[in-house]
């Protein structure tokens, strides 16, 4: 029988535990940089390497140093939306041909913009059209950069653009810090008891699994569902983290109470996961919870083992 430490304690211990140990942040490494988007230039490591020849390059050699290289490679012209830090969809969709880079032009006697092809498989097969691009590096302000800027590496300054735009990105994910902080536990726990694990999925997506999901829940998103298709349990794990004392806790609680009401009809079982400021002084609030709630938990119950404690309930995992 496994040794209940948190479930087995009346709510109003729980909430002492609960208000002795939240979070002043919801931020883990994972925050600050999101590796996976630091990607893509790995289809062009000979085209970044041959770049290479322009850093430091004389005035009186850029040009015939770039015709050479694009001659050579037309590919290179693919690194150009690295260097100037285009949005990873745009450049996707200037590969696939999708779109092209159209520059406003403020010359007099000119057409009102210049429009640029970066798709894959691109041909620079003649000197205007390589002139095409020259003209487009020296006015981006790269020509600058390979002369003046970059010391060693096109590819470390690329990878570094990369990573600044991630960063420029964390505001895309602070609603999604806490969840980010959590996720680890439950990839731990699920690889434990060999669970699958759902992420940012629609409950519609149990319907694969045998459940029979309403159509009042089927296009609701759940942070996190554990699973056991073979047991036919699994458990929505929702996460957020209130740091504003605005906040309204009563009405926090009474919707994560009716979330377990509808899904209980489902047959799936429903733990919040919620921490922050807001709840030192929402102490009634958090005991209407863990009345009302089944299982009601922060980040240091879910880490010093509720977690393990819900799935070894729901789950009736039987242990030596």
């Amino acid at each position: 029988i496994y040794i209940m430490k948190f479930c087995c304690q009346k709510s109003d211990d729980l909430v002492k535990v609960f208000t002795d140990n939240i979070l002043s942040t919801n931020r883990g490494f994972n925050y600050y940089v999101d590796w996976t988007n630091i990607d893509g230039y790995k289809d062009f490591l000979v085209e970044i390497h041959a770049m290479d020849i322009l850093i430091g390059c004389k005035e009186s050699d850029f040009k015939d140093n770039f015709f050479t290289l694009v001659s050579k490679l037309p590919n290179v012209v693919l690194l150009f939306p690295f260097l100037f830090g285009l949005a990873k969809n745009e450049r996707e969709q200037l590969y696939k041909g999708k779109n092209k880079l159209t520059i406003i032009q403020d010359e007099l006697d000119c057409a009102d913009h210049l429009v640029y092809s970066f798709s894959k498989g691109i041909n620079l097969s003649d000197e205007k059209s390589i002139e095409t691009y020259y003209d487009f590096f020296v006015q981006m302000g790269l020509k600058q950069l390979y002369q003046n800027i970059i010391e060693k590496s096109t590819f470390d300054y690329i990878v570094g653009v990369l990573v600044g735009m991630d960063s420029n990105g964390r505001k895309n994910r602070g609603g999604k810090a806490f969840e980010l902080a959590c996720q680890p536990l439950f990839e731990k726990i699920c690889d434990k008891y060999q669970l699958k694990l759902l992420i940012q999925k629609q409950f519609k997506e149990l319907r694969k699994y045998g459940f029979d999901i309403s159509e009042d829940v089927a296009n609701r998103k759940a942070d996190f569902i554990l699973l056991d298709d073979k047991k036919k349990a699994a458990i929505n794990f929702e996460v957020n983290f209130y740091n504003d004392t605005g906040s309204k806790p009563e009405e926090i609680i009474d919707s994560y109470i009716n979330r377990q009401n509808d899904l209980k009809s489902a047959g799936i079982d429903f733990a919040l996961v919620t921490d922050g400021k807001c709840w030192i002084t929402a102490s009634n609030q958090l005991s209407k919870g863990f009345r009302h709630l089944n299982f009601l938990l922060n980040f240091y119950m879910l880490k010093h083992g509720m977690l393990e404690e819900i799935v070894n309930y729901v789950f009736k995992i039987e242990n030596d």
